[in-house]
């Protein structure tokens, strides 16, 4: 597949295979991660231990529950959810605090997004990871995240079980041009 056809199939996927991803498959991913457009430092680590997946996702639902955001109280609401959605791997990208750290991990996110559908498995980009370690202070350091450094985003990667919690893409109307 080359990257225009990546480009293209990429699709958040929000319902996950238990079945983890290959080595390859995560060093493949993280290379694409590290080529991505940068404006500064950051740092990827890489979780696939079970009970701690399970602990980011239960503490990003309670703050999603509590956060007084209509959005994602009303995803916390939905019966089943888990904002990890069940994914095997995550990619948890984290840069020191700045005005373009979140511009510089998205685009490596964004690189690692399309690099996992090329490798014919699904990936969300998340922002939720980063309200279970503001919950808790010590996951950083559980995390391995280096000193000085915040969670920015992540992105789940593994094989699509389904179409659990699907949304309906944006239509592609949002182009105009000055020739």
């Amino acid at each position: 597949m080359d990257a225009l056809e990546a480009i293209a199939k990429r699709k958040s996927v929000r319902d996950y295979k238990k079945d983890q991803i290959s080595d390859k498959a995560v060093a493949a991913i993280i290379a694409a991660g590290q080529n991505a457009p940068s404006a500064g430092p950051y740092h990827i680590t890489v979780v696939q231990n079970r009970e701690l997946l399970q602990h980011i996702s239960n503490l990003a639902l309670e703050a999603m529950k509590n956060s007084g955001n209509e959005f994602l109280m009303s995803r916390a609401a939905l019966p089943g959810y888990e904002p990890l959605y069940g994914a095997p791997t995550l990619f948890l990208l984290s840069a020191p605090e700045g005005p373009y750290s979140l511009a510089t991990t998205s685009c490596a996110a964004t690189s690692m997004t399309i690099a996992a559908t090329a490798l014919g498995l699904g990936s969300c980009y998340l922002i939720t990871p980063k309200l279970a370690f503001a919950a808790d202070k010590g996951l950083t350091a559980r995390a391995g995240i280096p000193e000085g450094y915040e969670i920015m985003c992540a992105v789940a990667v593994g094989y699509k079980a389904g179409d659990k919690f699907a949304v309906e893409r944006i239509k592609k109307d949002n182009v105009n041009y000055v020739k």
